[in-house]
């Protein structure tokens, strides 16, 4: 494994501690003591295997995984199995003894496990909570079923990957990723390793964790202390900082205030690594690329106004790269090009997906007026505005994909009723609603024309439970009752 691509966790340096047993704590702050006298006579560690019981309630299965940060095994909850839920298989983390020996991180992680917790969101992996049962601190987790990303490149022996297949996996990771930006929490340490590949879609996994390695670190040294140990970053005993340098930003290295542009670089580099097969710079870090004056090389499959958009993801300064995650992926995908005109039958399908949760449940979108008259949009503030111009983004890159109506909680309409719910009378999510039914019509249209009329009557009636006077829908459910009869 190149150096640049493991998780670097520094030695914590100790200002003013005192010793509590075996645990190094800081004695003016006692809200990071990790043991109380009581825990000082508990066994330091318990073993963790198959059948150990954490906390009273979790029954460890089987180990599934092992890294830097530590241990992660699959579990049942037994309170959730004794009240009859189904669901009661979750995932445990075990933070390793390197990781429990700064105690400040422990105290900063939790803040950002608090954080993660309110990330509800179909392509983020969910966390449920953050606790410690004598010495082992952990974290539990949602199961999942599937495979690491960098473990389906591994098997696939880095062979670079269809376009159309990169940009699947790319619209799932963006949804996720620009929901946690919208909710103001960026990844930090994004890669392949915390991408996980599920059948229903991409989830991303691990939010914070190097955030909060990187707050206590920052928060325990001065400004010059700070810059002496980013400077040892890139050398054998890495720094301050917990980062895979393969993905970190060259202003995370140097170790500025985290930036949405922060979770951009890294995610330029995963896709430039699964349409080449390589990593962009070499696998050298940020750093090492700006002082050898790296570029990356040429991907031939792409049109110029691909990589260019490409290279914007990947600039080595800050100020270069797109501002957000569904900027990004719309500069590849373009709305010039209307992919959605090149439907195929499959894409209609994924529209139906969500077809049941209309009938039994009318989105009741809009009042059906703000389509002939809207009134006066709200005035927003700037933080607002700012968050309004995000999600039209994302919708506009749900619309270019197909994504119009499904999977649940990751489609442009979900988009456009949070806007209008957050901006009511909002004109551009009217005028994108308004292009959705027309999309809908047309995939209807092509459905009733290859002589699928059960699904093609679906759809117009998904269509007419957002707008039922949109006249080219009610044409359509003329055309197919006058079939039907």
């Amino acid at each position: 494994m190149n150096e640049n691509d493991k998780t670097i966790v520094s030695p914590h340096r100790e200002i003013g501690t005192q010793r509590a047993g075996d645990i190094v704590v800081h004695h003016k702050d006692d809200a990071t003591r990790i043991i109380s006298a009581t825990e000082q006579r508990r066994p330091k560690t318990q073993t963790l295997q198959r059948g150990s019981i954490i906390k009273n309630r979790f029954r460890l299965a089987r180990e599934i995984g092992r890294g830097g940060m530590g241990v992660v095994f699959a579990a049942r909850d037994l309170i959730q199995e004794e009240v009859g839920e189904k669901e009661s298989d979750i995932a445990i983390k075990f933070l390793s003894e390197e990781f429990k020996s700064h105690p400040d991180a422990l105290r900063m992680l939790q803040q950002e496990c608090k954080k993660a917790k309110s990330l509800a969101h179909p392509n983020v992996g969910t966390v449920y909570d953050f606790d410690k049962d004598g010495q082992n601190v952990y974290m539990t987790m949602e199961l999942l079923s599937g495979a690491p990303l960098d473990v389906y490149m591994h098997e696939r022996n880095f062979q670079p990957l269809p376009f159309d297949e990169v940009i699947g996996m790319l619209t799932d990771i963006v949804s996720g990723l620009d929901y946690a930006h919208q909710q103001n929490i960026i990844h930090s340490d994004l890669k392949p390793a915390n991408i996980f590949l599920t059948e229903s879609g991409a989830k991303i996994l691990d939010f914070g964790i190097a955030r909060a390695i990187m707050n206590s670190d920052l928060d325990a040294c001065d400004h010059q202390t700070k810059a002496a140990a980013n400077d040892k970053v890139e050398s054998d005993n890495a720094g301050e900082i917990a980062l895979t340098l393969t993905y970190a930003s060259l202003e995370m290295i140097e170790g500025e205030e985290p930036d949405v542009r922060d979770d951009i670089y890294a995610l330029a580099c995963i896709v430039y690594e699964l349409l080449s097969g390589k990593h962009p710079y070499e696998r050298h870090s940020a750093q090492d690329a700006l002082m050898l004056q790296l570029e990356p090389a040429r991907i031939a499959e792409l049109k110029e106004w691909q990589w260019q958009a490409l290279l914007k993801g990947l600039a080595l300064k800050r100020v270069d790269r797109c501002h957000g995650a569904a900027e990004f992926l719309a500069s590849l995908q373009p709305r010039r090009q209307e992919p959605w005109k090149k439907a195929s039958y499959a894409l209609a399908m994924i529209a139906l997906v969500g077809v049941g949760y209309f009938i039994f449940s009318p989105p009741n979108v809009v009042e059906q007026s703000l389509f002939e008259n809207p009134g006066v949009a709200v005035v927003m503030t700037g933080a607002q505005s700012q968050q309004v111009t995000g999600m039209l983004e994302l919708a506009d890159v749900h619309m270019m994909v197909g994504r119009l109506i499904a999977p649940a909680g990751g489609n442009a309409l979900d988009e456009y009723r949070k806007i209008l719910n957050l901006n009511p009378n909002n004109r551009d999510a009217i005028a994108g609603l308004t292009r959705l039914l027309s999309m809908l019509a047309q995939q209807a249209e092509a459905l009733i024309a290859e002589g699928d009329h059960q699904q093609g009557a679906e759809l117009i009636g998904v269509g007419l439970a957002v707008h039922d006077q949109h006249a080219p829908l009610l044409a359509l459910q003329q055309q197919v009752n006058a079939v039907g009869h």
